[in-house]
């Protein structure tokens, strides 16, 4: 599966490159030029580091395995703002045993405005569309409650606990 751009109401969700992890790594301003969008001073989200950014790189950088279509979810300008805003980023992520998961994450000062449920639906509608899968996977922590509602609200259902201890896993059918 290979990540294009796609469009939400108020967001552009801009694909992951080698080049965008690389510039992410060393400065935002270098991310910002390439994705035409201001990158707030506390980029990046939670749970994006470093050694995530490698993986990614890793992942993007062997044609053989094409386990990672990731974007940046961009908040469209809304014509009274200058430029468009880097809020957050999620995609998708092949599993050895072939399955896919949908992570994300949203800078703190744009959570709880309906961004990452209309991200991840549009995530979805492009993954859906491909045919590849029938079935997305998604784990997160019970107490996060802002990423539980994410995926009730894109109609995922519990599946019991996830891989790592305390989390919980959902899954949603095309």
């Amino acid at each position: 599966m290979i990540a294009h751009e796609l469009s939400s109401h108020r967001l552009s969700l801009v694909p992951v490159t080698v080049a965008s992890c690389t510039a992410e790594l060393k400065e935002n301003y270098g991310l910002s030029l390439l994705l035409d969008a201001d990158v707030p001073g506390d980029w990046p989200p939670p749970l994006v580091t470093k050694e995530t950014l490698h993986e990614f790189i890793g992942m993007l950088t062997d044609p053989s395995s094409c386990r990672l279509c990731a974007w940046y979810w961009i908040l469209k300008s809304d014509g009274r703002s200058s430029r468009p805003v880097l809020i957050g980023s999620g995609g998708l992520y092949i599993n050895e045993d072939g399955t896919c998961e949908i992570g994300y994450s949203v800078l703190e000062a744009f959570q709880c405005r309906g961004y990452a449920t209309e991200a991840v639906g549009t995530i979805l509608d492009f993954v859906f569309s491909q045919g590849d899968f029938g079935t997305v996977y998604a784990t997160t922590y019970p107490h996060l409650y802002p990423s539980v509602r994410v995926l009730q609200k894109n109609g995922f259902i519990p599946d019991g606990p996830g891989k790592e201890e305390g989390t919980v896993r959902f899954y949603i059918r095309k």
